[in-house]
């Protein structure tokens, strides 16, 4: 399948909305995850958010990066626990709803490839797919080996499980997708395991991928 989707453009369209209130809702919807097979609900992913700050070891006083962050769907749900947010997208027109939406966060314009910010964790939720190929995909891995010591992916497409993946994509009703999908050993030693988000029609056919770095290890 050809991957010529515009994602640039899609994500500035998506974010050049006027909100009338910040709420969660509003920001999942923002962040396109209200309809078909991406559809989240707000409940599902605080658990998610949950889990991701139990699997990264963070707890009050330390910092986390989101890096994907859109309007900030994902990072609300760390919210309340002490820790300092920071995230980063490549839409201003996001980053500006995020930076209304969760003021307590430092967020900024930039590439996954070049991180502005150093933090005890990353996060990254739902954005792999839309790398352009699995060289960026390297750099940006590189990129989060310089930032933090350890860094949860999460949502990636799974390359054993495409072809059923776009049949219960159809099925939801969500278009053909053009998402990069990738297997598993790309991660190399990475712990990896299934998504299992209830209720969240992409969930089986994408994994999630803990990495952990030693100082000056690429």
């Amino acid at each position: 399948m050809a991957r010529t989707t515009d994602w640039r453009s899609v994500w500035a369209r998506k974010g050049d909305r006027q909100v009338a209130a910040y709420t969660h809702e509003a920001l999942i919807e923002l962040d396109g995850f209200d309809h078909g097979a991406g559809r989240i609900a707000p409940e599902t992913f605080v658990q998610a958010a949950a889990e991701a700050i139990d699997a990264l070891g963070l707890a009050a006083g330390m910092s986390v990066l989101e890096v994907g962050c859109g309007a900030g769907a994902f990072l609300w749900g760390f919210r309340g626990r002490g820790l300092r947010l920071f995230g980063v997208d490549y839409s201003p027109a996001l980053i500006a709803h995020a930076r209304t939406a969760i003021p307590e966060g430092t967020f900024a314009v930039a590439e996954a490839t070049s991180l502005p910010f150093r933090a005890d964790a990353i996060v990254s939720f739902s954005v792999f797919q839309y790398f352009p190929d699995l060289a960026y995909a390297r750099r940006v891995l590189a990129a989060f080996a310089d930032a933090a010591p350890v860094a949860l992916v999460l949502d990636v497409p799974d390359l054993a499980t495409r072809e059923e993946a776009e049949r219960a994509r159809a099925a939801a009703g969500s278009p053909p997708s053009t998402h990069l999908y990738y297997p598993r050993s790309f991660f190399g030693a990475a712990e990896t395991w299934t998504n299992a988000l209830a209720g969240y029609g992409n969930g089986p056919f994408r994994f999630n991928a803990l990495l952990r770095h030693r100082p000056g290890e690429p």
